[in-house]
């Protein structure tokens, strides 16, 4: 069976994803965190805080080593 485009583009980015150190890869995953949670904000008309800490809530596993 013959990769579509877009599957050839994801597998691409994922290979060029996981060359780089896992100090890149965990502030680009947290950029992207932070995107998300930007567009929510607007999406919604609330601040990023409050989709963050509705995040932290949502994710008990974040809350607890936040809330040390």
């Amino acid at each position: 069976m013959k990769k579509s485009v877009m599957d050839t583009a994801k597998e691409e980015e994922r290979k060029e994803f996981l060359k780089r150190s896992p100090l890149d890869r965990m502030e680009t995953m947290h950029d992207i965190l932070l995107q998300i949670i930007a567009i929510k904000a607007r999406g919604e008309g609330v601040s990023e805080y409050e989709i963050y800490t509705r995040y932290l809530k949502d994710n008990p596993r974040h809350y607890e080593r936040a809330a040390r």
